[in-house]
């Protein structure tokens, strides 16, 4: 029978000594490893009580399940949340003049202008693209009731830089610039109401000056207002401004960097410039959204370690779950170990028989904890079609690695019982 002990007696050849005949009298073969005679095995003891099989194995399903959410469930929502930062604008170094008295403010020398933007471009390298804006609050009606409209005086680079969709006509472009053309670009919400004035004919007027309405932006993440972009919001060719604001200054730049890594580098040269241009006693802010996808980063990190501490507790007590039904299968078992023993059994093939039993019980429940944990985040495309799941190869090894590790932990001491038993006191056992 494989995997028992088995005597082979060597026939001494003729005109051998002594002593090569005492040491090859008698020779034990090393013992064989019947796998698939145990996994038959295993197979067919958990197959008699299938039922409780069964329900061991849920407990293992829903941790396995829980491990594989909570990893694509963190990586999703950490991409989720960088994304919606990056919609803004990851590469975004905003820049405008920050003072502390009336007399700073009132200083037009120290105020940004056009060839501190032209400078910014010409000495700093790794800018890839730079927009002025000069702010203005016009009023206007609309349905009757007198509405301020954030009026924003820009170039056409301020699209790309702050990442705007369009979702109807164009943006302004240089030609408008060149000849200043008083056309201008709304915000959706402001272009519904216009659309609902009967006598809204496609065009606007703001500051005596009629502007035809050419395009219809927004946002491609929501702000919640925390820009200058607002509901009633419209853009206008910054060379028109200056009609109405003819000083050289612009309130605050935008600048757009080449890569992401290299923002914190850009951030501190153009704070330099500015300093050298306007001297120590111009304050300059200049910021960007490092240290917030910084921050964002470590919270989500944070929250997914949180959720797999808690997952891996219910992994654990599944664990402990299985510990104490192989337990019990041993006990029932008792006087099978003990023939299987007296017959010349190899406690390791009776140690590797019960830990296949656990492993098929978590291997199991694994499996199909997995595919439950992956059917769950599919599911969702069809209730929320613009929120991307990913599922990265790493959960779907995590899953399964650790289900594979508590079935070798938590079913090694109930194989170790098994093994270890004294075949006498185990043929006894009633």
């Amino acid at each position: 029978m494989p995997g028992y002990r088995s005597k082979e007696k060597e026939l001494s050849p003729i005109g051998t000594t002594d002593l090569q005949r005492n040491t090859a009298d008698v020779t034990f073969m090393m013992p064989t490893i019947p796998f698939l005679e145990i996994l038959r095995t295993a197979s067919q003891a958990l197959l008699r009580n299938w039922g409780r099989a069964v329900l061991t194995s849920l407990s293992m399903v829903v941790g396995t399940a829980s491990l594989v959410l909570v990893v694509v469930a963190g990586i999703s929502g950490r991409a989720y949340t960088l994304e919606q930062i990056r919609g803004v604008g990851s590469n975004l170094i905003t820049i405008y003049h920050e003072t502390d008295d009336a007399s700073a403010r009132s200083t037009l020398a120290d105020r940004l202008n056009m060839e501190d933007l032209e400078a910014i471009r010409r000495e700093i390298p790794g800018v890839r693209s730079a927009a002025p804006i000069i702010l203005s609050h016009p009023t206007i009606s609309l349905e009757g009731i007198a509405r301020i409209v954030s009026l924003i005086g820009t170039v056409p680079d301020y699209r790309q830089v702050r990442n705007l969709d369009i979702v109807r006509g164009r943006f302004i472009d240089e030609n408008d610039e060149r000849s200043r053309a008083k056309v201008c670009v709304v915000t959706q919400i402001l272009a519904q109401r216009l659309e609902r004035d009967p006598f809204y004919n496609g065009s606007i007027t703001l500051y005596g000056i009629r502007f035809k309405v050419i395009g219809i932006f927004r946002e491609k993440v929501n702000t919640f207002g925390q820009t200058e972009v607002t509901d009633n919001s419209a853009v206008v060719p910054i060379s028109v401004v200056r009609y109405f604001k003819p000083a050289d200054t612009i309130d605050q730049m935008y600048i757009s960097a080449d890569q992401m890594e290299n923002v914190p580098q850009i951030s501190a040269q153009i704070r330099q410039l500015l300093t050298a241009r306007h001297g120590n006693k111009s304050l300059f802010k200049v910021d960007n959204l490092a240290d917030i996808l910084k921050a964002a980063n470590k919270i989500s990190l944070g929250l997914t370690l949180v959720l797999l501490v808690i997952a891996a507790i219910s992994l654990i007590s599944s664990g402990i779950g299985i510990m104490n039904v192989m337990l019990i299968t041993v006990t029932e078992r008792t006087r099978e170990i003990g023939i299987k023993k007296a017959i010349g059994a190899f406690r390791r093939v009776l140690l590797i028989e019960f830990l296949v039993e656990a492993l098929i019980l978590t291997c199991g429940g694994g499996i199909v904890g997995v595919f439950l944990g992956l059917a769950v985040p599919y599911s969702v495309h069809f209730f929320a079609a613009g929120i991307e799941i990913q599922i990265p190869p790493a959960a779907i090894v995590a899953g399964f690695g650790v289900t594979l590790l508590i079935g070798v932990v938590f079913g090694m001491l109930p194989a170790l019982r098994a093994s270890r038993m004294n075949p006498v006191e185990a043929l006894r056992y009633e």
